[in-house]
């Protein structure tokens, strides 16, 4: 998942259904036909996975000359104000279409999730960014999934299958690999606890959203949360001195052209794709950003930044990676194979029928 923290990635679970009797417990909803031409369905999957993978890099590059919390609440608050902007003219031209106005509930809610998401999920790891390599940052914050879980099972939201609690020990391993200090130099101790307290909040969140009240048009959800922790990140940095750290030279430097990319492309166009995807196509082809998102970063991280990766890197790359994706793609089941055999056509049509 930020994947988690690249824009706002929305939980697929709010998104969906349950199946009939299609699926193990526990696991997402699996629409059982694609609702777009594969094209489609491919250049939005391209544009999340390449898009969201990039924005580690883009954070890196901002917090160079920019205080991370106020720079991520400006970025939040930008995006969210545009897109909030975009659903007030879709209810003034659609009426009859039901957008509306945020309710007081879904206010709330939207500063509770925007907190835990965007705030503490974004903020921690730019914030984190500042000690930490970019692909580092991205392979903690691809535990998501592993809070996300763990939050789940200890609410009594869903049952944990042996496949998903494979994954879940194999993406506890990786960050163990990855931060482990008695194997040689690890990452900055603070700056990991950091990043990973955003994954932790961001799973909690993602926990809570499941039962939190949301407005029908996933956008206007999606611009209240982030307006609420562009506002909290703003508040907190200039309470711990962000303001004086702003200078006019930075606003003209990369730094600058780093955050326009983040709220053009990380907010708008990589968030609206992925809301596209999640209407269009099941669930486990749109999670799938989840772990491609920090194989994405590592190797940008290498190529544009001269970022090192080495053996330790690859390891905890390797085992996160697959733990990540053995809870984000239940396993096919049986009945999913038998109901939509004209699936088998292509391979993004296979990739589909996997999910």
């Amino acid at each position: 998942m930020c994947q988690p923290c690249q824009g706002w990635p929305r939980v697929i679970a709010e998104k969906e259904q349950t199946t009939r009797g299609d699926q193990e417990e526990g696991e997402l909803a699996v629409p059982t036909t694609m609702t777009a031409p594969r094209g489609g369905i491919a250049a939005a999957l391209g544009v999340v996975w390449i898009v969201w993978g990039s924005t580690y890099i883009a954070m890196r590059v901002a917090v160079r000359t920019l205080p991370p919390l106020m720079m991520t609440g400006a970025r939040f608050a930008i995006a969210g104000l545009l897109i909030y902007a975009w659903c007030w003219w879709q209810r003034r031209r659609h009426p009859e279409a039901g957008w509306r106005r945020g309710s007081a509930r879904e206010w709330r809610a939207s500063a509770i999730l925007g907190l835990l998401l965007p705030a503490a999920g974004t903020g921690g790891a730019t914030w984190a960014e500042q000690k930490l390599p970019a692909g580092t940052v991205a392979l903690l914050l691809a535990s998501i999934p592993v809070w996300l879980i763990a939050t789940n099972r200890i609410a009594g939201l869903e049952h944990i299958t042996r496949r998903a609690t494979i994954g879940l020990l194999l993406g506890l391993c990786g960050v163990a690999v990855l931060v482990n200090p008695f194997s040689g130099a690890a990452p900055d101790p603070t700056a990991s606890a950091v990043a990973l307290g955003g994954a932790a909040c961001w799973g909690g969140g993602s926990a809570y959203a499941k039962r939190a009240p949301h407005p029908d048009q996933p956008l206007l959800g999606s611009s209240m949360q982030l307006i609420c922790a562009g506002a909290a990140l703003c508040i907190a940095g200039a309470a711990s001195g962000d303001l004086s750290r702003i200078h006019v030279g930075a606003l003209t430097s990369e730094s600058a052209l780093a955050v326009s990319y983040l709220i053009i492309f990380g907010s708008l166009i990589a968030y609206s794709s992925y809301e596209w995807l999640v209407r269009h196509a099941s669930s486990r082809l749109a999670g799938t950003y989840a772990f491609v998102n920090p194989i994405v970063a590592l190797l940008l991280g290498w190529w544009l930044l001269g970022e090192h990766v080495g053996i330790r890197t690859l390891l905890a790359a390797t085992v996160t990676v697959t733990g990540v994706a053995l809870m984000v793609i239940p396993a096919r089941t049986r009945s999913a194979t038998t109901s939509a055999p004209h699936q088998h056509a292509t391979p993004l049509g296979a990739s589909a029928r996997n999910r």
